[in-house]
């Protein structure tokens, strides 16, 4: 609940830098996970182009929500968090 009375911080620097590098490196590593969990199920042509369209919808989302996360630190840690887990499941995906 002491989450919701924060006020946002306005240390807007760390949380663009956060939304527009771990958030491109997150959604590039989402995107490949697309790529690596559709090569099997659809043709071959199609994947890469899915795994391409969705880094910007994962990005733009990304982006969007470190607004929304009370300091810049935080966003920080968050967004690493996210992008170690992501690329782990991306290397663990790959074998």
């Amino acid at each position: 609940m002491d989450m919701l009375k924060q006020k946002l911080q306005p240390d807007w620097w760390t949380k663009t830098f956060a939304g527009f590098f771990l958030g491109l490196s997150f959604a590039m590593a989402m995107g490949a996970i697309i790529v690596l969990l559709n090569k099997s199920h659809s043709d071959s042509s199609i994947a890469p182009q899915l795994g391409m369209w969705s880094i910007p919808w994962f990005w733009l989302f990304a982006f969007f929500i470190a607004y929304f996360i009370p300091k810049g630190w935080q966003t920080m840690l968050i967004f690493s968090i996210a992008n170690v887990l992501a690329y782990a499941l991306l290397f663990w995906l790959r074998g």
